[in-house]
């Protein structure tokens, strides 16, 4: 059973004070002990054509017991009221029993999925994430979703790099998005230019995933072998 606080923007309660607390906290009672974000919604993109993988679905490809998707959705459940999913293919993803959004501006790119994503969501926020990141961390992303109030993108900044399949936006980011796909600028990093962001340094969240294993994408095949072989050497990643 997992025991989930419900954290919204503005009920004054304090993610870190909450984290603080689950330090003290046994391994077992922490683990079922969550903050649940109801302003915000999980958003995974699950576009693109694979083409480093040779064309195979990333998403549903197996780590482990399960597939990446599967992975991710199961870290997600616990503190998210909605996740949702913005893809072309249905019938592809049907079977995960989540909504379903088509782009609204095909062929657009990730920056299209995060406009469709976020006037679909329902919510002031989304955490949009990519489908081929198997070890999503709960603590990461709760850490990284309380920062995000009053921002318009929040987002971590790994090896000296931007992340942006694993960040929150607000619904604010919509008119600016529209303008850059008008333009036909595609590029992700150009939206940072043009609206309130936070950066969350890489130190500040290895304090959570020393490892930084959060972060990890499958795009090639020898990405999928290791993070298979991390799978069979850590139990905690099964």
């Amino acid at each position: 059973m997992v025991l989930a606080i419900y954290y919204g923007h503005c009920s004054g309660l304090a993610i870190k004070d909450l984290m603080d607390l689950m330090d003290l906290m046994e391994p077992d009672v922490k683990r079922d002990m969550l903050p649940r974000f109801i302003d915000i919604s999980a958003i995974l993109l699950a576009g693109g054509a694979s083409t480093r993988m040779g064309g195979r679905n990333k998403a549903f490809l197996k780590i482990g017991a399960k597939t990446i998707i599967q992975r991710e959705i199961d870290a997600l459940e616990p503190i998210f009221d909605r996740i949702i999913i913005i893809t072309n293919n249905f019938d592809t993803y049907s079977c995960l029993g989540k909504p379903m959004f088509a782009d609204i501006k095909p062929g657009h790119g990730s920056l299209g999925g995060i406009f469709t994503g976020l006037n679909c969501c329902s919510t002031e926020y989304g955490f949009i994430f990519a489908c081929d990141m198997p070890f999503l961390n709960q603590e990461v992303i709760s850490y990284i979703c309380k920062r995000s109030w009053g921002h318009d993108i929040t987002i971590p900044r790994i090896g000296g790099y931007l992340e942006p399949l694993h960040a929150v936006y607000s619904a604010r980011c919509i008119p600016f998005i529209e303008k850059l796909m008008q333009r036909g600028n595609l590029k992700i990093k150009k939206l940072f230019n043009e609206v309130d962001m936070l950066e969350i340094e890489q130190q500040e969240l290895a304090t959570i995933d020393p490892c930084l294993q959060f972060h990890i994408n499958v795009n090639t095949p020898a990405d999928l072998d290791k993070a298979m072989e991390m799978v069979r050497t850590n139990s905690q990643l099964s």
